[in-house]
């Protein structure tokens, strides 16, 4: 992209800076994310990099806030064509994290293990779950709910290491649909949710 049109549209170079450090982190590893390999990658200055963010853990943490605002937006779609209230933040929760684990660029997915390492990241995710579940107090504390929830992040993270590869989309799903069956009170059939 000409650099000259770049400086024109700051929202580009910002998400190409961010990409950047996903890509960076997913090929190199998160401690080797250097400013330096960002700009390159992104194809632009180490000056335009620092134009938009003050260094480098400011990067990478605004990639982070990035990653789950993109899962955000996939649960919001999920929550919008759900007609179940009851459990309908934690089956979009689940639906989006196999979601996400499958896309065709799931690097953003994959980025989102940095939170198991990185403290900040960490902290960033409590706040932003704490924040999305406080909409939806009634699924905070449910049993079943949570426990939906939990069986999702143990799937995004047995996903990440290669695992469930041998189950095939078939397995996948089931495993998935297993899952959101917790999401409805007791009694409800998940052809509800169809």
């Amino acid at each position: 992209m000409d650099t000259t049109r770049r400086r024109r549209q700051p929202a580009l170079v910002r998400a190409a800076l961010l990409d950047a450090a996903v890509q960076e982190a997913m090929v190199h590893g998160l401690g080797n994310v250097t400013v330096l390999s960002v700009a390159e990658r992104a194809g632009v200055s180490k000056g335009a990099l620092f134009h938009h963010f003050g260094n480098r853990q400011e990067l990478l943490e605004a990639a982070y806030a990035e990653c789950l605002a993109r899962f955000g937006d996939a649960l919001d779609v999920l929550v919008a064509t759900d007609p179940v209230p009851h459990g309908r933040f934690t089956r979009a929760y689940v639906r989006a994290t196999f979601e996400a684990m499958h896309a065709e660029d799931a690097n953003w997915a994959r980025f989102s293990l940095s939170a198991l390492v990185e403290p900040a990241f960490a902290a960033l995710w409590r706040h932003w779950l704490d924040e999305r579940l406080a909409q939806v107090p009634a699924e905070r504390g449910a049993p079943r709910l949570r426990v939906a929830r939990l069986a999702a992040d143990g799937y995004w993270l047995q996903a990440l290491g290669g695992g469930l590869v041998e189950s095939g989309p078939a397995g996948i799903d089931a495993l998935r649909e297993c899952v959101v069956s917790f999401t409805y009170d007791d009694g409800q059939s998940i052809a509800a949710d169809r």
